[in-house]
């Protein structure tokens, strides 16, 4: 009979034991779950997803670079380019940051486009989305408005000239 008050006794300190492991406090330098949150970046060129338009860039993937307000702490993922998004598990607070079309070396092929700002807080998902414009139409834009520019100033210096 014995026995018997024995093994009940042993299942009751186990019973109690695996309980209350959840009441154990956080590791020491890891942050609560509601501290965390997703930021889904999803992504087009000419407000396509598609495999081809990645190519017409060059472009194998994107670096997504996270930047958190508070104390500047950067997040950095790389992503094949025809995936068109991307989920990152990043703490709660304010961000701003950058998603640029990278080669196969890690070499930019786009300018950097702004992501954010936004917030990501624990109760739900933020989702930022974004189109990279034609492959060679962010250049060419560039290069006229520079040359608009030459040709202004040097309109602008001939009248000066009588």
């Amino acid at each position: 009979m014995r026995s018997i008050y024995y093994l009940a006794g042993a299942c009751a300190v186990m019973a109690v034991a695996c309980m209350g492991k959840g009441d154990e406090p956080e590791e020491p330098g890891e942050p609560a779950p509601e501290e965390m949150g997703f930021v889904t970046v999803q992504w087009a060129i000419e407000d396509e997803t598609s495999a081809e338009r990645c190519r017409a860039y060059g472009a194998s993937a994107v670096e997504l670079l996270l930047i958190s307000t508070d104390d500047n702490k950067v997040t950095k993922q790389v992503v094949p380019c025809e995936r068109f998004d991307t989920s990152v598990h990043v703490m709660a607070d304010d961000y701003v940051g950058t998603i640029t079309l990278v080669d196969e070396d890690g070499k930019s092929v786009s300018e950097p486009l702004p992501v954010g700002p936004f917030e990501v807080s624990g109760e739900e998902q933020t989702t930022r989305r974004v189109s990279f414009p034609a492959a060679g139409a962010a250049g060419d834009r560039q290069g006229e408005r520079t040359q608009g520019e030459r040709d202004g100033r040097e309109r602008r210096r001939d009248t000066h000239r009588n």
